[in-house]
């Protein structure tokens, strides 16, 4: 199915594709591939760390010339699968010191017992002829042990620190894939994260056959709303959204931001029926808040939104899916907006069409 593109997207695409070429033209940026996704990344706004970066950029009169553009194209959509590897790395090597540590501890304790059976021994000795030399000999071997068993403990002791070293950068490597996951303004997660979690899921329902759905939703009149009231208050729209996805959505899915007002919700091991329920309840509780300043009371009115409804069932690809799910949001908006539909209704749509 081909995916539905609304007039006002079609829009949307062509006047960021027209001030992505002015703002690459403004800032004398060679417009190669990497830098065309770059900047229409920017002028899009749907990453903004990267919108901050750039901004901050701009603001000190810094040059975007190749070098700089290459750095911020690495940073934002290739540094992945390093920051994936070097984590996977420091999870084995922090496993294999573990080993070892294990396995010196295991050596002071048998050094440990070998040095008293040689003391037991020693004091049995009997005091014939040459007794005293025997001893000797055996205090030797003891003194030689202890100091082997000293040396193990310092290595033990050494091995341990630097594995609560890694343990600490392991962290911070996961608190950065993870940041490089969440979307900044609303604190879910982003496409990156959207992408990792349907490939996930996908694999499970080939391997182990769970269901897996689909929720697009997107924002009813939001550019309207962001024109006519400012970007603050629609950052804090898209803040309450976010937060409602979230809440009613709890443990049985995830949650990213989609897109620049559309947000995805993938529920694995649920059907079509159980989707289409929390998609309801969704929009129900979303129409019911009303978004006012904090500071003045003023009421800037009620937030509605349209969702799309897909199951993986029969589904050719993850693409499929998405194609699916924003076919029924289309649909969802063509019959006016602010209601759920399903692959069922654009399905009996397209029956009576034909």
């Amino acid at each position: 199915m081909a995916k539905l593109l609304s007039e006002a997207d079609k829009d949307f695409i062509w006047s960021t594709s027209a001030n992505t070429i002015k703002v690459m033209t403004d800032f004398k940026v060679l417009p190669t591939p990497k830098n065309y996704h770059l900047w229409y990344t920017y002028s899009a706004k749907s990453d903004v760390n990267l919108n901050k970066v750039v901004d901050g950029m701009a603001s000190k009169n810094m040059s975007f010339n190749e070098e700089i553009s290459e750095k911020l194209y690495e940073k934002f959509f290739s540094a992945e699968k390093e920051l994936k590897a070097v984590i996977e790395t420091g999870a084995t090597f922090q496993q294999e010191l573990k080993k070892i540590v294990s396995v010196l501890k295991e050596a002071g304790d048998n050094s440990s017992l070998h040095t008293k059976d040689l003391m037991d021994h020693m004091g049995a000795l009997s005091d014939f002829e040459g007794s005293e030399e025997l001893k000797d000999i055996i205090q030797v071997v003891i003194n030689d042990t202890d100091k082997m068993r000293e040396q193990s403990q310092k290595l033990e002791t050494k091995l341990e620190e630097s594995t609560f070293k890694i343990e600490r950068l392991q962290d911070n490597l996961d608190n950065a894939r993870m940041e490089s996951r969440t979307d900044a303004l609303t604190n879910i997660g982003n496409r990156k994260f959207f992408e990792e979690k349907l490939s996930e899921y996908i694999n499970n329902h080939e391997k182990i056959g769970h269901d897996l759905c689909l929720i697009l939703c997107d924002i009813d009149f939001f550019k309207k709303f962001n024109d006519s009231y400012g970007h603050q208050i629609g950052d804090q729209v898209l803040k309450v959204v976010a937060h409602v996805v979230k809440t009613e959505l709890g443990s049985d899915g995830a949650a990213a931001r989609y897109g620049g007002e559309e947000f995805a919700i993938l529920l694995p091991k649920k059907k079509l029926g159980e989707a289409l329920d929390l998609a309801e309840r969704i929009r129900s509780v979303i129409s019911k808040r009303i978004i006012k300043n904090k500071q003045t009371g003023a009421n800037f009115g009620k937030i509605t939104m349209s969702f799309g409804v897909a199951s993986y069932d029969n589904c050719p690809s993850g693409e499929a899916l998405i194609e699916n799910a924003d076919a029924a949001l289309y649909l969802a908006k063509d019959n006016g907006r602010n209601r759920v539909q399903s692959e069922l209704d654009t399905a009996a749509a397209g029956q009576q069409t034909a």
